[in-house]
């Protein structure tokens, strides 16, 4: 056998595939290193995300206190009597006194449902009344009948950026009036405050309405209160009430922003952080990393380009030894420190003694793939040869009937009969052959099964005989059946079937038209099946390979078959726990005889493996 050398690299030194393998050795530790800071850099980060969305949580409960806390003041202020008698100065006194205890308020303003002010403790009793500046808020309270918090809005006549609180004012669960907190801007200031930073570093917190529109941030407050939010956090708002993610905030800054909604008011509080201030340790640690692994390959490959000079001496000896073997000599290796060299030159002068004996060995084995090629040629021609026979007979007798009936020639029954006998011969057989490669092809994948059932193999072997009668009498034979007794056993029924149609059409072919005998008997715990003719007999030397595949005891030209029925009937007695054999000589016929246990189960240590307990076919 040839080896050729595969692809056109150009060969490297020991030295330098020692450097590679010491490099190599130390990649994994490097590489885990690596790893390991990834996993801590992302423990850490999802550490900092949920301090921030820790942070995000409270600033939104402080501020959902200070806003239930407004509630339950105009709540209470909203169960004044003078609003049950329409005394509205006692009403506005009333609200001046809780005003002044509400640091935070703006303003307290009474409105009708229509949005009409009645009260304004920011404008004169006197001065006209005007209508209310954020219409939405109000809409919602009438609608709902229940406290609402407004979005942030900019009043027209003063150009402050306030919210209002709305809580309806019923009277025998009639509207009667709205009662509405207006809070400024900087009281959101005084909530924010009260935060701690959750992380050095951190960019701003901010308070956005329901509208998206800033209502405070801590960082540069004078140019972003009163604009919309980023669309990437309004787009986060309107699909979950809380969450992480990484964006760009108003200052173009990359940053990690945390965010929870308020059930209460429908407002958003955001904590949002520098990307820099979380990734820059990883990269620092990552770079001291690669450096540190960098450095730690650089001294390895120097040690290993070393020391690789006390190995390069054996190495070219065996180099040397080996083109030697490769030219037909005797290789001679040199003395070295290297055990591993020694043996390797003991090896090649092994291998020098074994290159003839593997030649042969190879000459062999293409002989025997060369004959397996001709046998598989050779059962493809038997195969199409046998198969092309039966349909031949039926197109031809198909043919013959299509004429009489074109020319309207009557069939009398005896034809008929005829005819249709000799149709179910032919059908039979092509059955048969189509079956057999089956079965062949069931035995190779392990799948062959059988399905136990008790039954008289006497009676079976009387009904093989009947069937086969049409073909035994074709081919000129007699089978006498010779039977004691019943012999009852489980067996599968099908496949002894198989068994016994093929050992009689092997009798009825061979046996050049002689008398068949079939004798059934019961032995101790066995049934005994013999088949035997008076033909030409088969030769010791055949006995063994007549059940293997595509074998027959003669020449594919003298009878006609595939060579397949003596290996199923092997196999399927095989797997009953039983045993089939031989008994012949040359000119005095053949007697092949087959022992099966009668009981379930007694012979499964015989079966083959592999074979399934499924219905047939």
């Amino acid at each position: 056998m040839w080896l050729s050398r595969l692809g056109s690299r150009r060969p490297r030194t020991l030295r330098w595939h020692l450097t590679l393998l010491i490099a190599g050795a130390m990649l994994p530790v490097v590489v885990f290193s690596a790893l390991v800071v990834l996993q801590l850099a992302s423990q850490m980060q999802s550490a900092i995300e949920l301090r921030l969305q820790r942070s995000a949580q409270m600033m939104t409960l402080t501020f959902d206190r200070e806003i239930s806390a407004s509630i339950r003041t105009l709540q209470a202020l909203a169960e004044s009597a003078s609003l049950d008698t329409g005394e509205l100065e006692h009403f506005r006194a009333e609200a001046e006194r809780v005003w002044k205890s509400q640091p935070s308020w703006l303003t307290v303003i009474l409105l009708t449902p229509e949005g009409q002010q009645l009260v304004n403790l920011r404008r004169p009793r006197e001065a006209p009344q005007v209508r209310v500046t954020e219409p939405e808020s109000l809409r919602r309270t009438v609608e709902t009948l229940q406290p609402i918090v407004g979005d942030f809005t900019r009043s027209p006549a003063t150009g402050e950026w306030a919210f209002p609180i709305r809580v309806p004012v019923l009277r025998d669960g009639q509207l009667r009036y709205v009662l509405t907190a207006v809070i400024p801007a900087e009281a959101l200031a005084d909530i924010v405050a009260h935060q701690q930073s959750v992380e050095s570093g951190e960019l701003t917190r901010t308070l956005v309405d329901s509208q998206g529109t800033v209502a405070f941030r801590t960082l540069n407050p004078e140019r972003f209160v009163g604009r919309p939010a980023t669309l990437l956090l309004r787009e986060h708002m309107e699909a979950a009430p809380e969450g992480v993610f990484r964006g760009i905030t108003l200052e173009g800054l990359s940053s990690y922003v945390a965010y929870r909604r308020s059930a209460l008011s429908g407002w958003t509080s955001s904590v949002g952080i520098p990307v820099e201030t979380i990734d820059a340790p990883f990269r620092r640690s990552l770079l001291a990393i690669a450096s540190s692994g960098v450095l730690t390959l650089l001294v390895s490959a120097a040690g290993a380009f070393f020391f690789s000079r006390r190995f390069a001496r054996g190495i070219r000896s065996l180099a040397s030894a080996a083109q030697a073997l490769a030219h037909g000599e005797q290789p001679l290796v040199a003395a070295s420190a290297i055990s591993e060299v020694d043996r390797v030159g003991s090896s090649l002068e092994l291998s020098a003694q074994r290159l003839h004996q593997h030649a042969q060995e190879e000459q062999r084995a293409r002989e025997g793939l060369e004959q397996a090629v001709r046998a598989r040629d050779e059962f493809l021609s038997l195969a199409s040869h046998e198969l092309k026979t039966p349909l031949t007979s039926l197109m031809l007798q198909t043919q013959l009937l299509q004429r009489r009936l074109e020319r309207g020639e009557p069939l009398p029954p005896a034809a008929a009969r005829k005819l249709l006998d000799q149709t179910a011969r032919q059908t039979q057989r092509l059955a048969r052959l189509v079956n057999d490669m089956l079965d062949i092809s069931r035995i190779s994948a392990g799948k062959l099964s059988l399905e136990r059932e008790t039954f008289d193999l006497v009676a079976l072997a009387s009904e093989v005989v009947v069937k086969l009668g049409p073909q035994l009498s074709e081919a000129h034979c007699q089978v006498s059946i010779r039977a004691e007794g019943p012999v009852v056993g489980v067996w599968d029924q099908y496949r002894l079937e198989q068994v016994l149609t093929n050992l009689l059409t092997n009798a009825a072919r061979y046996g050049a038209g002689t008398p068949v005998e079939l004798s059934v008997r019961r032995l101790e715990g066995q049934a005994e099946l013999r088949v035997s003719d008076q033909g030409r007999g088969i030769a010791q030397a055949d006995q063994e390979r007549i059940f293997r595949k595509f074998e027959r005891a003669v020449g594919g030209h003298e009878v006609s078959g595939l060579g397949l029925g003596l290996f199923i009937v092997q196999e399927i007695v095989q797997m009953h726990g039983g045993t089939v054999r031989i008994q012949s000589e040359l000119g005095q016929g053949a007697t092949f005889i087959v022992l099966l246990p009668t009981a379930e189960g007694s012979g499964e240590g015989s079966a083959q493996a592999g074979v399934s307990e499924e219905t047939p076919g």
